[in-house]
């Protein structure tokens, strides 16, 4: 795996949560596995952007 594909893999990964997470927001005041969801998303994009930071500061 090259690092611009591991960069690739990482982007395509942070929208796909983004456009699931905003999906599920719209959801979360009414049913608790939304919001669930929403937050596990967050937490996946938090993660794929901790990997991109430290890959390019390497």
């Amino acid at each position: 795996m090259t690092p611009a594909s591991m960069m690739a893999m990482l982007d395509a990964c942070i929208a796909m949560c983004q456009t699931c997470m905003d999906e599920c927001m719209q959801h979360a005041d009414h049913s608790e596995v939304c919001k669930m969801c929403a937050q596990a998303c967050k937490d996946c994009m938090d993660a794929c952007m901790a990997v991109k930071d430290m890959m390019a500061t390497a």
